[in-house]
């Protein structure tokens, strides 16, 4: 009889045992939730401030934030978030460098984007008439051959011709750690500044303006490329093509977008070349030296070039048929 007692007694020591370590466990994970959910990430709260650009809060429709990590072994990845604000990312602990560029562009191509202090933004190549909208047709000149040897600005000839920019806003920031710590959300604040300049160009005093069909104009000097961390402007000197349009009766304007130009470069200058089709198929190339304009511009984010007394009555056809521009020596306007 007491052999059977003892043995319920054991039965029942188990029972209770194995009750309290479930029990114990149980509670251990319902403490710890994070110890079931990646427990070596912290929380972000990633914000733009557009304290240096103002008007891009309104302007930008989405941005993308790329993460560099200094961890070889954690990807670098890109983030998107819809709107100006930012939003809560969940990165692994560690040191990161942080690089935000707006995404809603179509037409920036990007390069050294494996780091954030070589990622720049440009524009792929372009006609040097593509401001005219010109297409190959039977009753119109073809432009779907090379371009090299349309007609250019004096000492022009070897830059490259690029398509005009979008507004683009972006900034970095550097060695930022993710500690991770359990109820604490970390802020990250990057500030976008404009990474680009309007070019707005007005010719007055035009004569003859009844008689033109097409024309459009290029801008020399400019930047091909510039730095997202810091604004800089770097690459080879480009040209940009854009459109003119006739506003009041003896004025024609044109507007665009480039990547600025840098200032204190001496061995550079800037051309304004004007190309005119006439009523009577007459092709004429105009030029201008506005260097003066542009590195004296009081603002150098919205620049306005001023040109008067083009005579476009006063030149005739200046080409052969095959390329109206081809080897003729450049006819310069002189500015008033």
């Amino acid at each position: 009889m007491k052999r059977f007692v003892n043995a319920i007694k054991c039965r029942t020591f188990r029972r209770i045992l194995t009750i309290i370590l479930l029990t114990v466990g149980v509670s251990s994970c319902e403490h710890k939730p994070l110890c079931l959910h990646h427990p070596h990430n912290g929380m972000l709260r990633v914000d733009f401030a557009w304290w240096d650009a103002p008007e891009g809060e309104d302007l930008v429709k989405s941005m993308a934030l790329y993460v560099y990590p200094h961890d070889e072994t954690i990807n670098k990845k890109r983030i998107d978030f819809v709107g100006t604000s930012g939003g809560i990312i969940e990165l692994p602990i560690g040191n990161y460098n942080f690089l935000c560029l707006n995404s809603d562009t179509e037409t920036l191509q990007y390069e050294g984007t494996d780091n954030h202090n070589s990622f720049a933004v440009y524009t792929r190549e372009a006609h040097p008439l593509s401001g005219m909208e010109v297409r190959s047709s039977e009753n119109d000149f073809d432009l779907s051959d090379s371009y090299e040897n349309i007609k250019r600005a004096e000492g022009t000839e070897t830059e490259r011709v690029s398509r005009e920019a979008e507004d683009a806003y972006g900034h970095a920031i550097e060695n930022v750690y993710v500690h991770g710590e359990e109820g604490v959300m970390q802020v990250v604040t990057l500030y976008p500044k404009n990474l680009t300049v309007h070019i707005h160009v007005v010719l007055e005093d035009v004569g003859c303006m009844e008689t033109v069909q097409k024309i459009s104009g290029t801008l020399s000097g400019l930047s091909g490329k510039v730095k997202v961390a810091d604004a800089s402007r770097i690459g080879e000197h480009n040209i940009v093509p854009f459109s003119l349009l006739q506003t009041a009766e003896h004025t024609i304007e044109g507007h665009f977008i480039a990547f600025g130009h840098c200032p204190g470069d001496i061995e550079k200058f800037h051309k304004l070349a004007v190309y005119v089709v006439t009523e009577d198929d007459d092709h004429l190339f105009f030029e201008f030296d506005v260097s003066d304009q542009i590195e004296k511009a009081r603002d150098q984010r919205y620049i306005t070039l001023f040109v008067k007394g083009l005579d476009i009555c006063g030149m005739r056809d200046m080409g052969v048929v095959v390329d109206p521009w081809l080897g003729i020596p450049p006819i310069i306007v002189p500015m008033d």
